[in-house]
């Protein structure tokens, strides 16, 4: 019996055991990094340190970024896959500005109400991608761009002493894109426009702090 075979018994002697393991690969690690990182932006927030957890957030968004681009590539794409991609992107990109709110800005209903109906769309948009057949383009604006934008927003009311209807406007709008009939392909020239402008946003909130 070569190597491989034996690794192939190994680890279906340990499938056997924890079945779920079965879906063990490098694009669901990756996916998987991503809640990782969403835990330890909690931890920053519970910290009141908000420099540090958008840099999680960031870091939550480009495993998003990464992890169906490498699924293509090694053709490991699983319906398995999919929906830890979906579940990662409810907790890091809707839950968690959700928190940011209550935990910056307060309870007035000026934001709480865009707020609102921003989950409804995020949950609503992440439902409706598990259901419909995967194609080259995305319906609407992805759950992550929309977590970037408002996040800026947030970052923007705290830090810069923006009205907070600004905020408000980020969430409703975003909402509103979410669920629309936007054509985006999943990977084009806008994804690159979107990873520069996240990763200036990064480097001035990591400046902002020194």
């Amino acid at each position: 019996m070569n190597k491989n075979e034996v690794e192939l018994v190994n680890r279906n002697k340990v499938t056997r055991i924890f079945p779920v393991l079965k879906h063990f690969n490098v694009p669901n690690v990756i996916t998987t990094m991503g809640m990782v990182f969403g835990i330890i932006c909690c931890y920053f927030l519970a910290r009141g340190d908000l420099r540090m957890a958008i840099v999680c957030l960031f870091m939550a968004g480009v495993m998003d970024l990464i992890d169906g681009y490498v699924a293509s590539k090694l053709n490991q794409q699983t319906a398995f896959g999919r929906h830890v991609d979906t579940l990662v992107d409810f907790f890091t990109c809707v839950i968690i500005p959700i928190w940011m709110v209550y935990d910056l800005l307060g309870d007035s209903l000026l934001i709480v109400l865009p707020m609102m109906f921003y989950c409804i769309c995020g949950l609503w948009r992440l439902a409706n991608y598990n259901i419909t057949e995967a194609g080259k383009s995305f319906s609407g604006v992805p759950v992550p761009t929309a977590m970037l934008v408002v996040t800026v927003a947030i970052w923007c009311v705290v830090t810069y002493g923006f009205p907070l209807w600004f905020a408000s406007i980020a969430f409703a709008i975003m909402g509103f894109m979410m669920i629309s009939n936007i054509p985006l392909p999943k990977y084009g020239p806008w994804h690159i426009i979107l990873g520069l402008g996240g990763l200036g946003f990064m480097v001035h909130v990591i400046l902002s702090g020194s």
